[in-house]
């Protein structure tokens, strides 16, 4: 079955004003935007395309995960990695910024699970404070966080995932060992993982990838896993086609847009084996 496409109707042109930037450690920066209707309007999940400079270069907005949201401000993470990114990391206080959003189909709380599990790698922190606030307030009872980066100064704060809340474990891994468990954080999924719980996953696709065969290969899989898939999104609402993504079909292998039918969608949806095929999507 593929993927319902996302509500355009709810999405704004909003100019807003940066209220801060802070820079997290090992590149990862948080920004803080006043966006009065995006921050009353997007689910976990859901994208805005952020542009901060005039002129035509770069040509196209940039997509982000809404982080956060709190009264008329929103969060979004990221890290400069290419020209748009590195003038969104430059803006100071006061600076304008132009977000078009919220956009894409974000994770699914209703119904409710009794469980959830949060399976973060990197970058993929963004989506995830905004996920575990929601989760609560919905009345999920338990949220478990298992966050994962190459090095302890590229994890996400651990306060900064639970903001406040109550009943959220947040544990941690590096590939070297330096915080937490040594090796991957798809690893620390079996001990934490069966029927009773929900899995939402956002990272590095090879990593969403490796968590989707975890998850296959449990005796008590979860009875729901959703991850948030990365594509290059030119324009967010899709007319560019850029952001193209093998799907699973009935009959074999079909295509979708991650910015219409994603970025979230249920892992079995996903032709994982050929969107590992495709060139990453570095393109920030």
């Amino acid at each position: 079955m593929s993927a319902p496409l996302s509500d355009l109707g709810r999405a704004r042109d909003q100019s807003g004003e940066v209220l801060a930037v802070e820079a997290l450690g090992g590149g990862l920066v948080e920004i803080t935007v006043r966006l009065p209707h995006l921050a009353a309007t997007a689910r976990p999940g859901e994208f805005a395309q952020l542009r901060a400079w005039d002129g035509v270069e770069p040509l196209l907005r940039r997509p982000f995960s809404v982080a956060w949201t709190a009264g008329e401000a929103c969060g979004f993470v990221l890290e400069a990695v290419g020209l748009g990114t590195r003038l969104l990391v430059a803006l100071r206080p006061g600076d304008p910024l132009r977000a078009l959003g919220p956009l894409g189909n974000g994770f699914q709380l209703d119904p409710v699970p009794a469980r959830a599990l949060i399976v973060s790698g990197g970058l993929g922190c963004a989506p995830f404070p905004h996920l575990v606030r929601g989760l609560r307030r919905a009345g999920c009872p338990e949220v478990v966080v298992l966050s994962g980066a190459a090095t302890a100064d590229r994890l996400y704060p651990a306060d900064r995932f639970v903001r406040g809340e109550t009943g959220v474990r947040v544990m941690e891994a590096t590939d070297d060992g330096s915080r937490g468990h040594r090796g991957f954080v798809t690893e620390l999924v079996p001990e934490h993982c069966d029927e009773t719980v929900a899995v939402f996953g956002c990272g590095p696709n090879p990593m969403l990838a490796a968590l989707a065969a975890a998850l296959r290969g449990m005796p008590r899989p979860p009875h729901r896993a959703e991850v948030s898939l990365e594509a290059p999104m030119g324009c967010g609402f899709g007319t560019c086609l850029g952001c193209a993504l093998p799907l699973a079909g009935d009959h074999g292998t079909v295509w979708g847009l991650c910015c219409r039918q994603g970025p979230v969608m249920e892992v079995s949806q996903v032709d994982w084996p050929g969107l590992l095929a495709l060139p990453p999507a570095h393109v920030a």
